[in-house]
């Protein structure tokens, strides 16, 4: 072979290898690039205000719950809710003492009684919880650990319980 073939030879060798380790690193900066990170957090938000109350991180599966007196039953409701996979909020259980005035209602199949209380089993999604606490009765909220008194420290606020998605 002549070294003019060799040449030509060499420069094609030369300009494959090029692209390929130039491919090489864009993908490897694609796939190892830090993304932006989405994290999402549970809020007990007071949308006329546009304050913050609550803030904490949540992850799918994550469980809640708000619990309070009702004003016309004189008796204790308790409201279950989960995050799902989407990050939704899906309402899970809701336990009451009685089925009364704005109170959830007898359904078959999905109710049981637990410790004097009916526990209505239902999976429904839910954009946001809208609340209006009053010092009048107890009103509290659960989160892991995290206990928030709603009825002494958002007496009359109206509130908000939803997830946010934060870049």
């Amino acid at each position: 072979m002549s070294n003019r073939n060799k040449k030509k030879y060499s420069k094609k060798a030369l300009l494959i290898s090029t692209a390929f380790l130039f491919l090489i690193i864009t993908i490897n900066i694609v796939i190892f690039w830090p993304s932006e990170k989405k994290e999402y957090f549970l809020q007990i938000y007071l949308p006329y205000a546009d304050i913050v109350f609550f803030e904490e991180p949540v992850q799918p599966g994550a469980t809640f719950y708000h619990e309070y007196f009702h004003s016309v039953e004189l008796s204790p409701v308790r409201e279950h809710f989960i995050i799902g996979e989407n990050y939704q909020m899906i309402a899970t259980e809701s336990w009451s003492k009685s089925f009364g005035a704005g109170l959830p209602y007898e359904t078959k199949d999905k109710l049981e009684r637990i410790d004097g209380f009916f526990v209505i089993h239902e999976e429904r999604e839910i954009e946001h919880l809208n609340l209006l606490p009053s010092d009048l009765y107890p009103h509290f909220f659960f989160y892991g650990e995290k206990t928030v008194d709603l009825s002494s420290e958002l007496s009359g606020e109206r509130i908000r319980i939803q997830v946010i998605k934060k870049h």
